[in-house]
């Protein structure tokens, strides 16, 4: 527990304006004093833990931490009394803040610091602040100077302000420990929070906006060849020097020779020749190092016990422990050279590379510091850290073992190294025995908040910060999760506020319609009519068993609902113009019989305004809710534009479980390659990492597969006081103050493409036979296929590129894969198509799914590759229907209601079927298009081409000619499906407006 004390928090001087400073004094005393020195020292710590009189005279002086350490000298060497102290600093003084700590620490600690030095035997000065700054180590990276190198897990955080923040949650916690959290939005249990600190006097004045101190790495551009180069100006700039002298006396001289041609020759040899001396040397230093590190001989020998003992005896009596390594250098110049190398790199890893507090991804340390005691042998470690030695170690060996091995490879038994940077401290049990031989007793050590590890003082300063600066629900919810957790990551998902069908095709409720509607012309009705069907639509990844309604909204329900112009133009323009538009009626090739003047539903004279989409249990529970909710829009003067009743999904039989016995009308399992959303429980679940897709790629408000967060639909924040909806994400730390501020209404959303697809059964069956007859003899078809049947499937299979029971013909060339006892094998989805069918002989390049999803298949294996077909991917929720349930009293003919869910309509749904479906030149294919789906085209007025399939074949291509349209659009239209908040922010657009 933090220690914190009646009248905390105090506030002398705003946090901004101090700033950590790190010192380190070794004042050299007679070796033969050093034990006495050792004992006076471990009497001094009763005074040093809580109500002692050393820790109250330094609890309030900005003193984070605080060391006194003897460091032993070899024989002829003195012994040094090492001070260790972490401080803070006017960052606005104009004087010498070293010197401002150094007299602030002599002046408190006289007491006890004079009779130190007299056991020591260090002779006296004019004052103990005069003996301390005489001895002050000032660390370089770089050639010259004290090697060494200081770390600061918290900057920007002052005593005062992790002490005041830790203050200020406790008292958070014992709110809530008085008044739990009730059944009432976020916003308002936040303000019931600020009103309690606001009435608490010691706690009030922490109530004012400080900055959060940055976690983001620097974003300066950094790559291996440029640290390469600055390493070499670093330490190698005395020879370059010598270089530079010598060419341009050599130049020079020439010049007068010889005249300028020749001068300027000899400067390019010149430099040439430096080039190479300069590499020559940089081999040289590198195969001396290695030679070095193949001699060393790793030291395996255990500590002294008793030495263990008394360290042990000084540990883990608080959140936090201290270290104090001594190791001895490795004898040359060249092991100097290399921890100067080690520290300069490491240095630029913290300044260029890594997040402010962490070392690599290593964040449990306070302060840490390397040093190289002038004068000695000794490489001194010092420091304070969370947790426990062994965790400690292990987050080092695990998380940062490069900097670990680079800088103390150089001295005596460490574990081998290769390199300077690899092995080493990767051999754990080697290296937890030498960093203990290597550490001394901590007897003298102040820590101003021996309660708080590093997360804990980031997790408070959160705390204070969000609990001022909050103003939305997400932000207040977000807020409550850091009382016991911690702020979600960007690809958390808030599974809560997205609309259930995202999460899977809801297998376990196979009854189902799809209602499309026309909202009422008014807007307060029509928001009427959505707060009555907000009830009962369904969010998360635990729909209930009974029933599930999901919403979508086309562009013109948005627009009777309310929503500002301005944000309406924020949505893509696919969207906005709808799949009826000529615009995009031509990029899916909804020609011919397919052309939005012969559909049922969804063109620009039968528009409609929402889709609901009904599932349930069972059909009475179907019929009840679809008779409900076309009750509530039409007594708000809406109506049912158009009602596709889906059949119901077969049961699974016994040993069925987890195969998809769902079937297309051609008899195909449908449904088997499925992206697989990352958050999502299928994602944790399975590990075929082909599928596995970025949440920003179907879901508004999450990066993307490359990183970045989607533009999204964007609400002024004057026009959400009730912060309904979330901040938007900024862009850049650029962003203006009104940019910044504005509301994510796309958040949690997603687009649904619906299209109502009648597919001829009797056409389609009847070309396969055709086919399968017309080709009895041809070579391509495997010798095993000998019956009309088989050939039937085996055609069928080529067209698609699965068999009917979804295993793949890539892994199954020659029949339906089927188990030992003759079961059919589960579908099949993690194959690829460019390592395991380059040349399409199994699946064809031009077959319904590989132009579906052409994996690999245009650069084999390539991770790139599979990227970027994987940013083209869409998530697939259709079922069929009967001709009884097409919503068409003429219709003969079954179908597939086809819908799914993206994130971008155009990258992803339009994409496919422009670019791979319909596309005739498809992965250097002619006059093809997809066998399944795909339609001629007209050319200058001539009948339309009819499509072709090309099934190549190690003894020649089968060509598949004259294929029919089997598939025909009778409706559909583009949807987007708002998170929770989303809705609930229409619902109250009229009360938004009156406020």
């Amino acid at each position: 527990m933090p220690e914190i004390h009646a009248g905390e928090p105090s506030l002398p001087r705003r946090w901004r304006d101090l700033k950590q400073i790190m010192l380190t004094s070794a004042i050299p005393f007679p070796g033969d004093h050093a034990g006495a020195v050792d004992d006076a020292l471990a009497k001094l710590v009763p005074e040093l833990r809580s109500g002692g009189a050393i820790r109250n005279v330094l609890r309030e002086q900005g003193i984070h931490f605080m060391t006194i350490t003897v460091v032993r000298g070899d024989a002829g060497e003195n012994t040094h009394l090492v001070f260790e102290i972490n401080a803070d600093a006017d960052a606005d003084a104009d004087g010498d803040n070293e010197a401002e700590v150094i007299q602030r620490v002599a002046r408190l600690l006289d007491p006890w610091l004079k009779p130190l030095f007299e056991t020591a035997g260090i002779p006296p000065l004019p004052s103990i602040q005069t003996l301390l700054s005489r001895h002050g180590i000032h660390t370089h990276l770089g050639l010259f100077g004290v090697a060494g190198i200081e770390f600061r897990g918290t900057p920007q955080m002052s005593v005062t302000r992790i002490r005041s923040e830790a203050t200020f949650a406790r008292g958070v916690r014992d709110y809530f420990d008085a008044h739990p959290i009730g059944n009432e939005p976020p916003l308002s249990t936040l303000h019931r929070v600020r009103a309690y600190i606001e009435a608490q006097p010691a706690l009030k004045p922490l109530l004012v906006a400080d900055p959060l101190p940055s976690e983001k790495a620097p974003e300066e551009p950094w790559s291996l060849p440029m640290l390469i180069g600055r390493a070499v100006l670093a330490f190698l700039w005395p020879i370059l020097l010598l270089f530079a002298v010598l060419l341009v006396v050599a130049a020079v001289t020439t010049f007068y020779a010889a005249g300028i041609t020749v001068g300027i020759l000899a400067l390019l040899v010149g430099i040439l020749l430096a080039a190479l001396a300069l590499a020559a040397v940089t081999l040289w230093l590198y195969g001396a190092l290695r030679a070095l590190e193949k001699g060393n001989e790793p030291d395996d020998s255990l500590p002294d016990p008793s030495v263990l003992a008394e360290i042990i005896q000084h540990e883990n009596w608080s959140a936090q422990n201290h270290l104090a390594g001594i190791s001895v250098m490795q004898a040359g110049r060249l092991r100097i050279l290399t921890l100067r190398l080690a520290f300069w790199i490491i240095g630029q890893m913290v300044a260029h590379t890594y997040r402010p507090g962490f070392l690599g991804e290593l964040s449990t340390i306070h302060f840490a510091r390397w040093v190289l005691l002038p004068g000695t042998n000794k490489l001194l470690f010092f420091s304070n850290y969370g947790g426990s030695w062994e965790s400690y170690l292990e987050d080092f060996i695990t998380r940062a073992s490069a900097g670990l091995t680079a800088a103390w490879s150089n001295t005596r038994g460490f574990p081998r190294t290769r390199n300077l940077f690899m092995d080493g401290a990767t051999d754990g049990d080697r290296f937890k025995r030498w960093a203990r031989r290597q550490q001394q007793p901590t007897r003298f050590w102040y820590s101003a908040y021996p309660g708080l590890t590093t997360a804990r003082i980031r997790a408070n300063a959160k705390i204070r910060h969000d609990l001022i600066s909050a103003s939305t629900q997400e932000e207040a919810a977000t807020w409550l999760t850091l009382l016991g957790s911690r702020a979600r990551d960007d690809h958390f998902l808030e599974t809560t506020d997205i609309q259930a069908l995202l999460f899977g095709g809801l297998s376990r409720h196979p009854h189902a319609a799809c209602l499309a509607l026309n909202l009422p012309d008014d807007p307060e009705r029509a928001r009427a009519w959505l707060r009555t069907a907000l009830p009962h639509i369904t969010f998360g990844d635990q729909p209930p068993a009974r029933q599930v309604v999901v919403l979508g909204l086309a562009a013109g329900g948005l627009t009777k609902l309310g929503l500002p112009a301005e944000t309406r133009a924020a949505f893509p323009i696919a969207y906005t113009m709808g799949m009826a538009h000529p615009a995009r009626t031509n990029i899916l090739s909804d020609t011919g019989d397919d052309k939005p003047q012969d559909w049922l539903w969804g063109t620009q004279e039968r528009a409609v305004d929402a889709a609901l989409l009904v599932y349930a249990d069972s059909q009475p529970t179907l019929e009840a809710a679809v008779e409900a909710l076309s009750r509530d829009i039409i007594a708000e003067n809406g109506r049912v534009a158009h009602r596709v009743t889906l059949d119901p999904l077969p049961e699974r039989k016994a040993g069925e479980s987890g195969i998809n016995v769902a079937r297309e009308p051609f008899g195909f399992v449908d449904g088997v390659s499925q992206p697989i959303i990352r958050g999502t429980r299928r994602w944790m679940r399975q590990t075929d990492a082909i599928h596995h897709i970025e949440p920003g790629e179907f879901l508004l408000g999450y990066p993307d597969g490359r990183g970045f967060f989607p533009p999204s639909p964007s609400i002024a924040a004057a026009a959400d006081p009730g912060g309904l909806l979330p901040r938007m994400r900024p862009i850049a730390a650029s962003d203006d103050k009104d940019k910044a501020a504005a509301r994510d209404f796309g958040r949690n959303g997603t687009f649904l493409v619906i299209r109502q697809l009648e597919q001829d059964v009797e056409t389609f069956n009847g070309f396969v036979a055709d086919a399968a007859r017309a080709c009895e003899k041809h070579p391509a078809v495997p010798a095993a296929i000998t019956e009309q049947a088989q050939r039937q499937d085996w055609i069928a299979a080529k067209m698609v590129g699965r068999w009917k029971n979804g295993t793949s013909l890539v892994r199954y060339p020659y029949g339906p894969g089927k188990t030992e006892d003759d079961r059919d094998h589960p579908p099949d989805n993690e194959f690829l198509y460019g390592a395991e069918d380059p040349g399409g002989e199994r699946c064809p390049f031009g077959s319904h799914i590989r132009r579906a999803n052409p994996r690999d298949s245009k650069l084999p294996q390539s991770a790139d590759e599979i990227a970027i077909t994987n940013r083209h991917r869409i998530l697939r929720v259709g079922r069929r229907f009967s001709p009884a349930g097409s919503g068409d009293a003429t219709a003969t003919k079954p179908g597939l209601l086809f819908m799914c869910l993206n994130a971008d309509i155009e990258r992803q749904f339009e994409f496919i079927q422009q670019t791979w479906a319909m596309a005739w030149q498809f992965h250097g294919l002619e006059n093809e298009a997809d066998p399944l789906i795909g339609r001629g085209v007209e050319e200058d007025g001539k009948p339309r081409k009819l499509a072709r399939l090309t099934i190549p074949s190690p003894r020649g291509p089968l060509h598949l000619t004259n294929i029919r349209d089997f598939v025909r659009v009778r409706g559909g239209g583009y949807f987007f499906v708002p998170g929770q908040r989303s809705l609930h922010y229409l619902s109250t657009l009229e009360e938004t407006e009156r406020g």
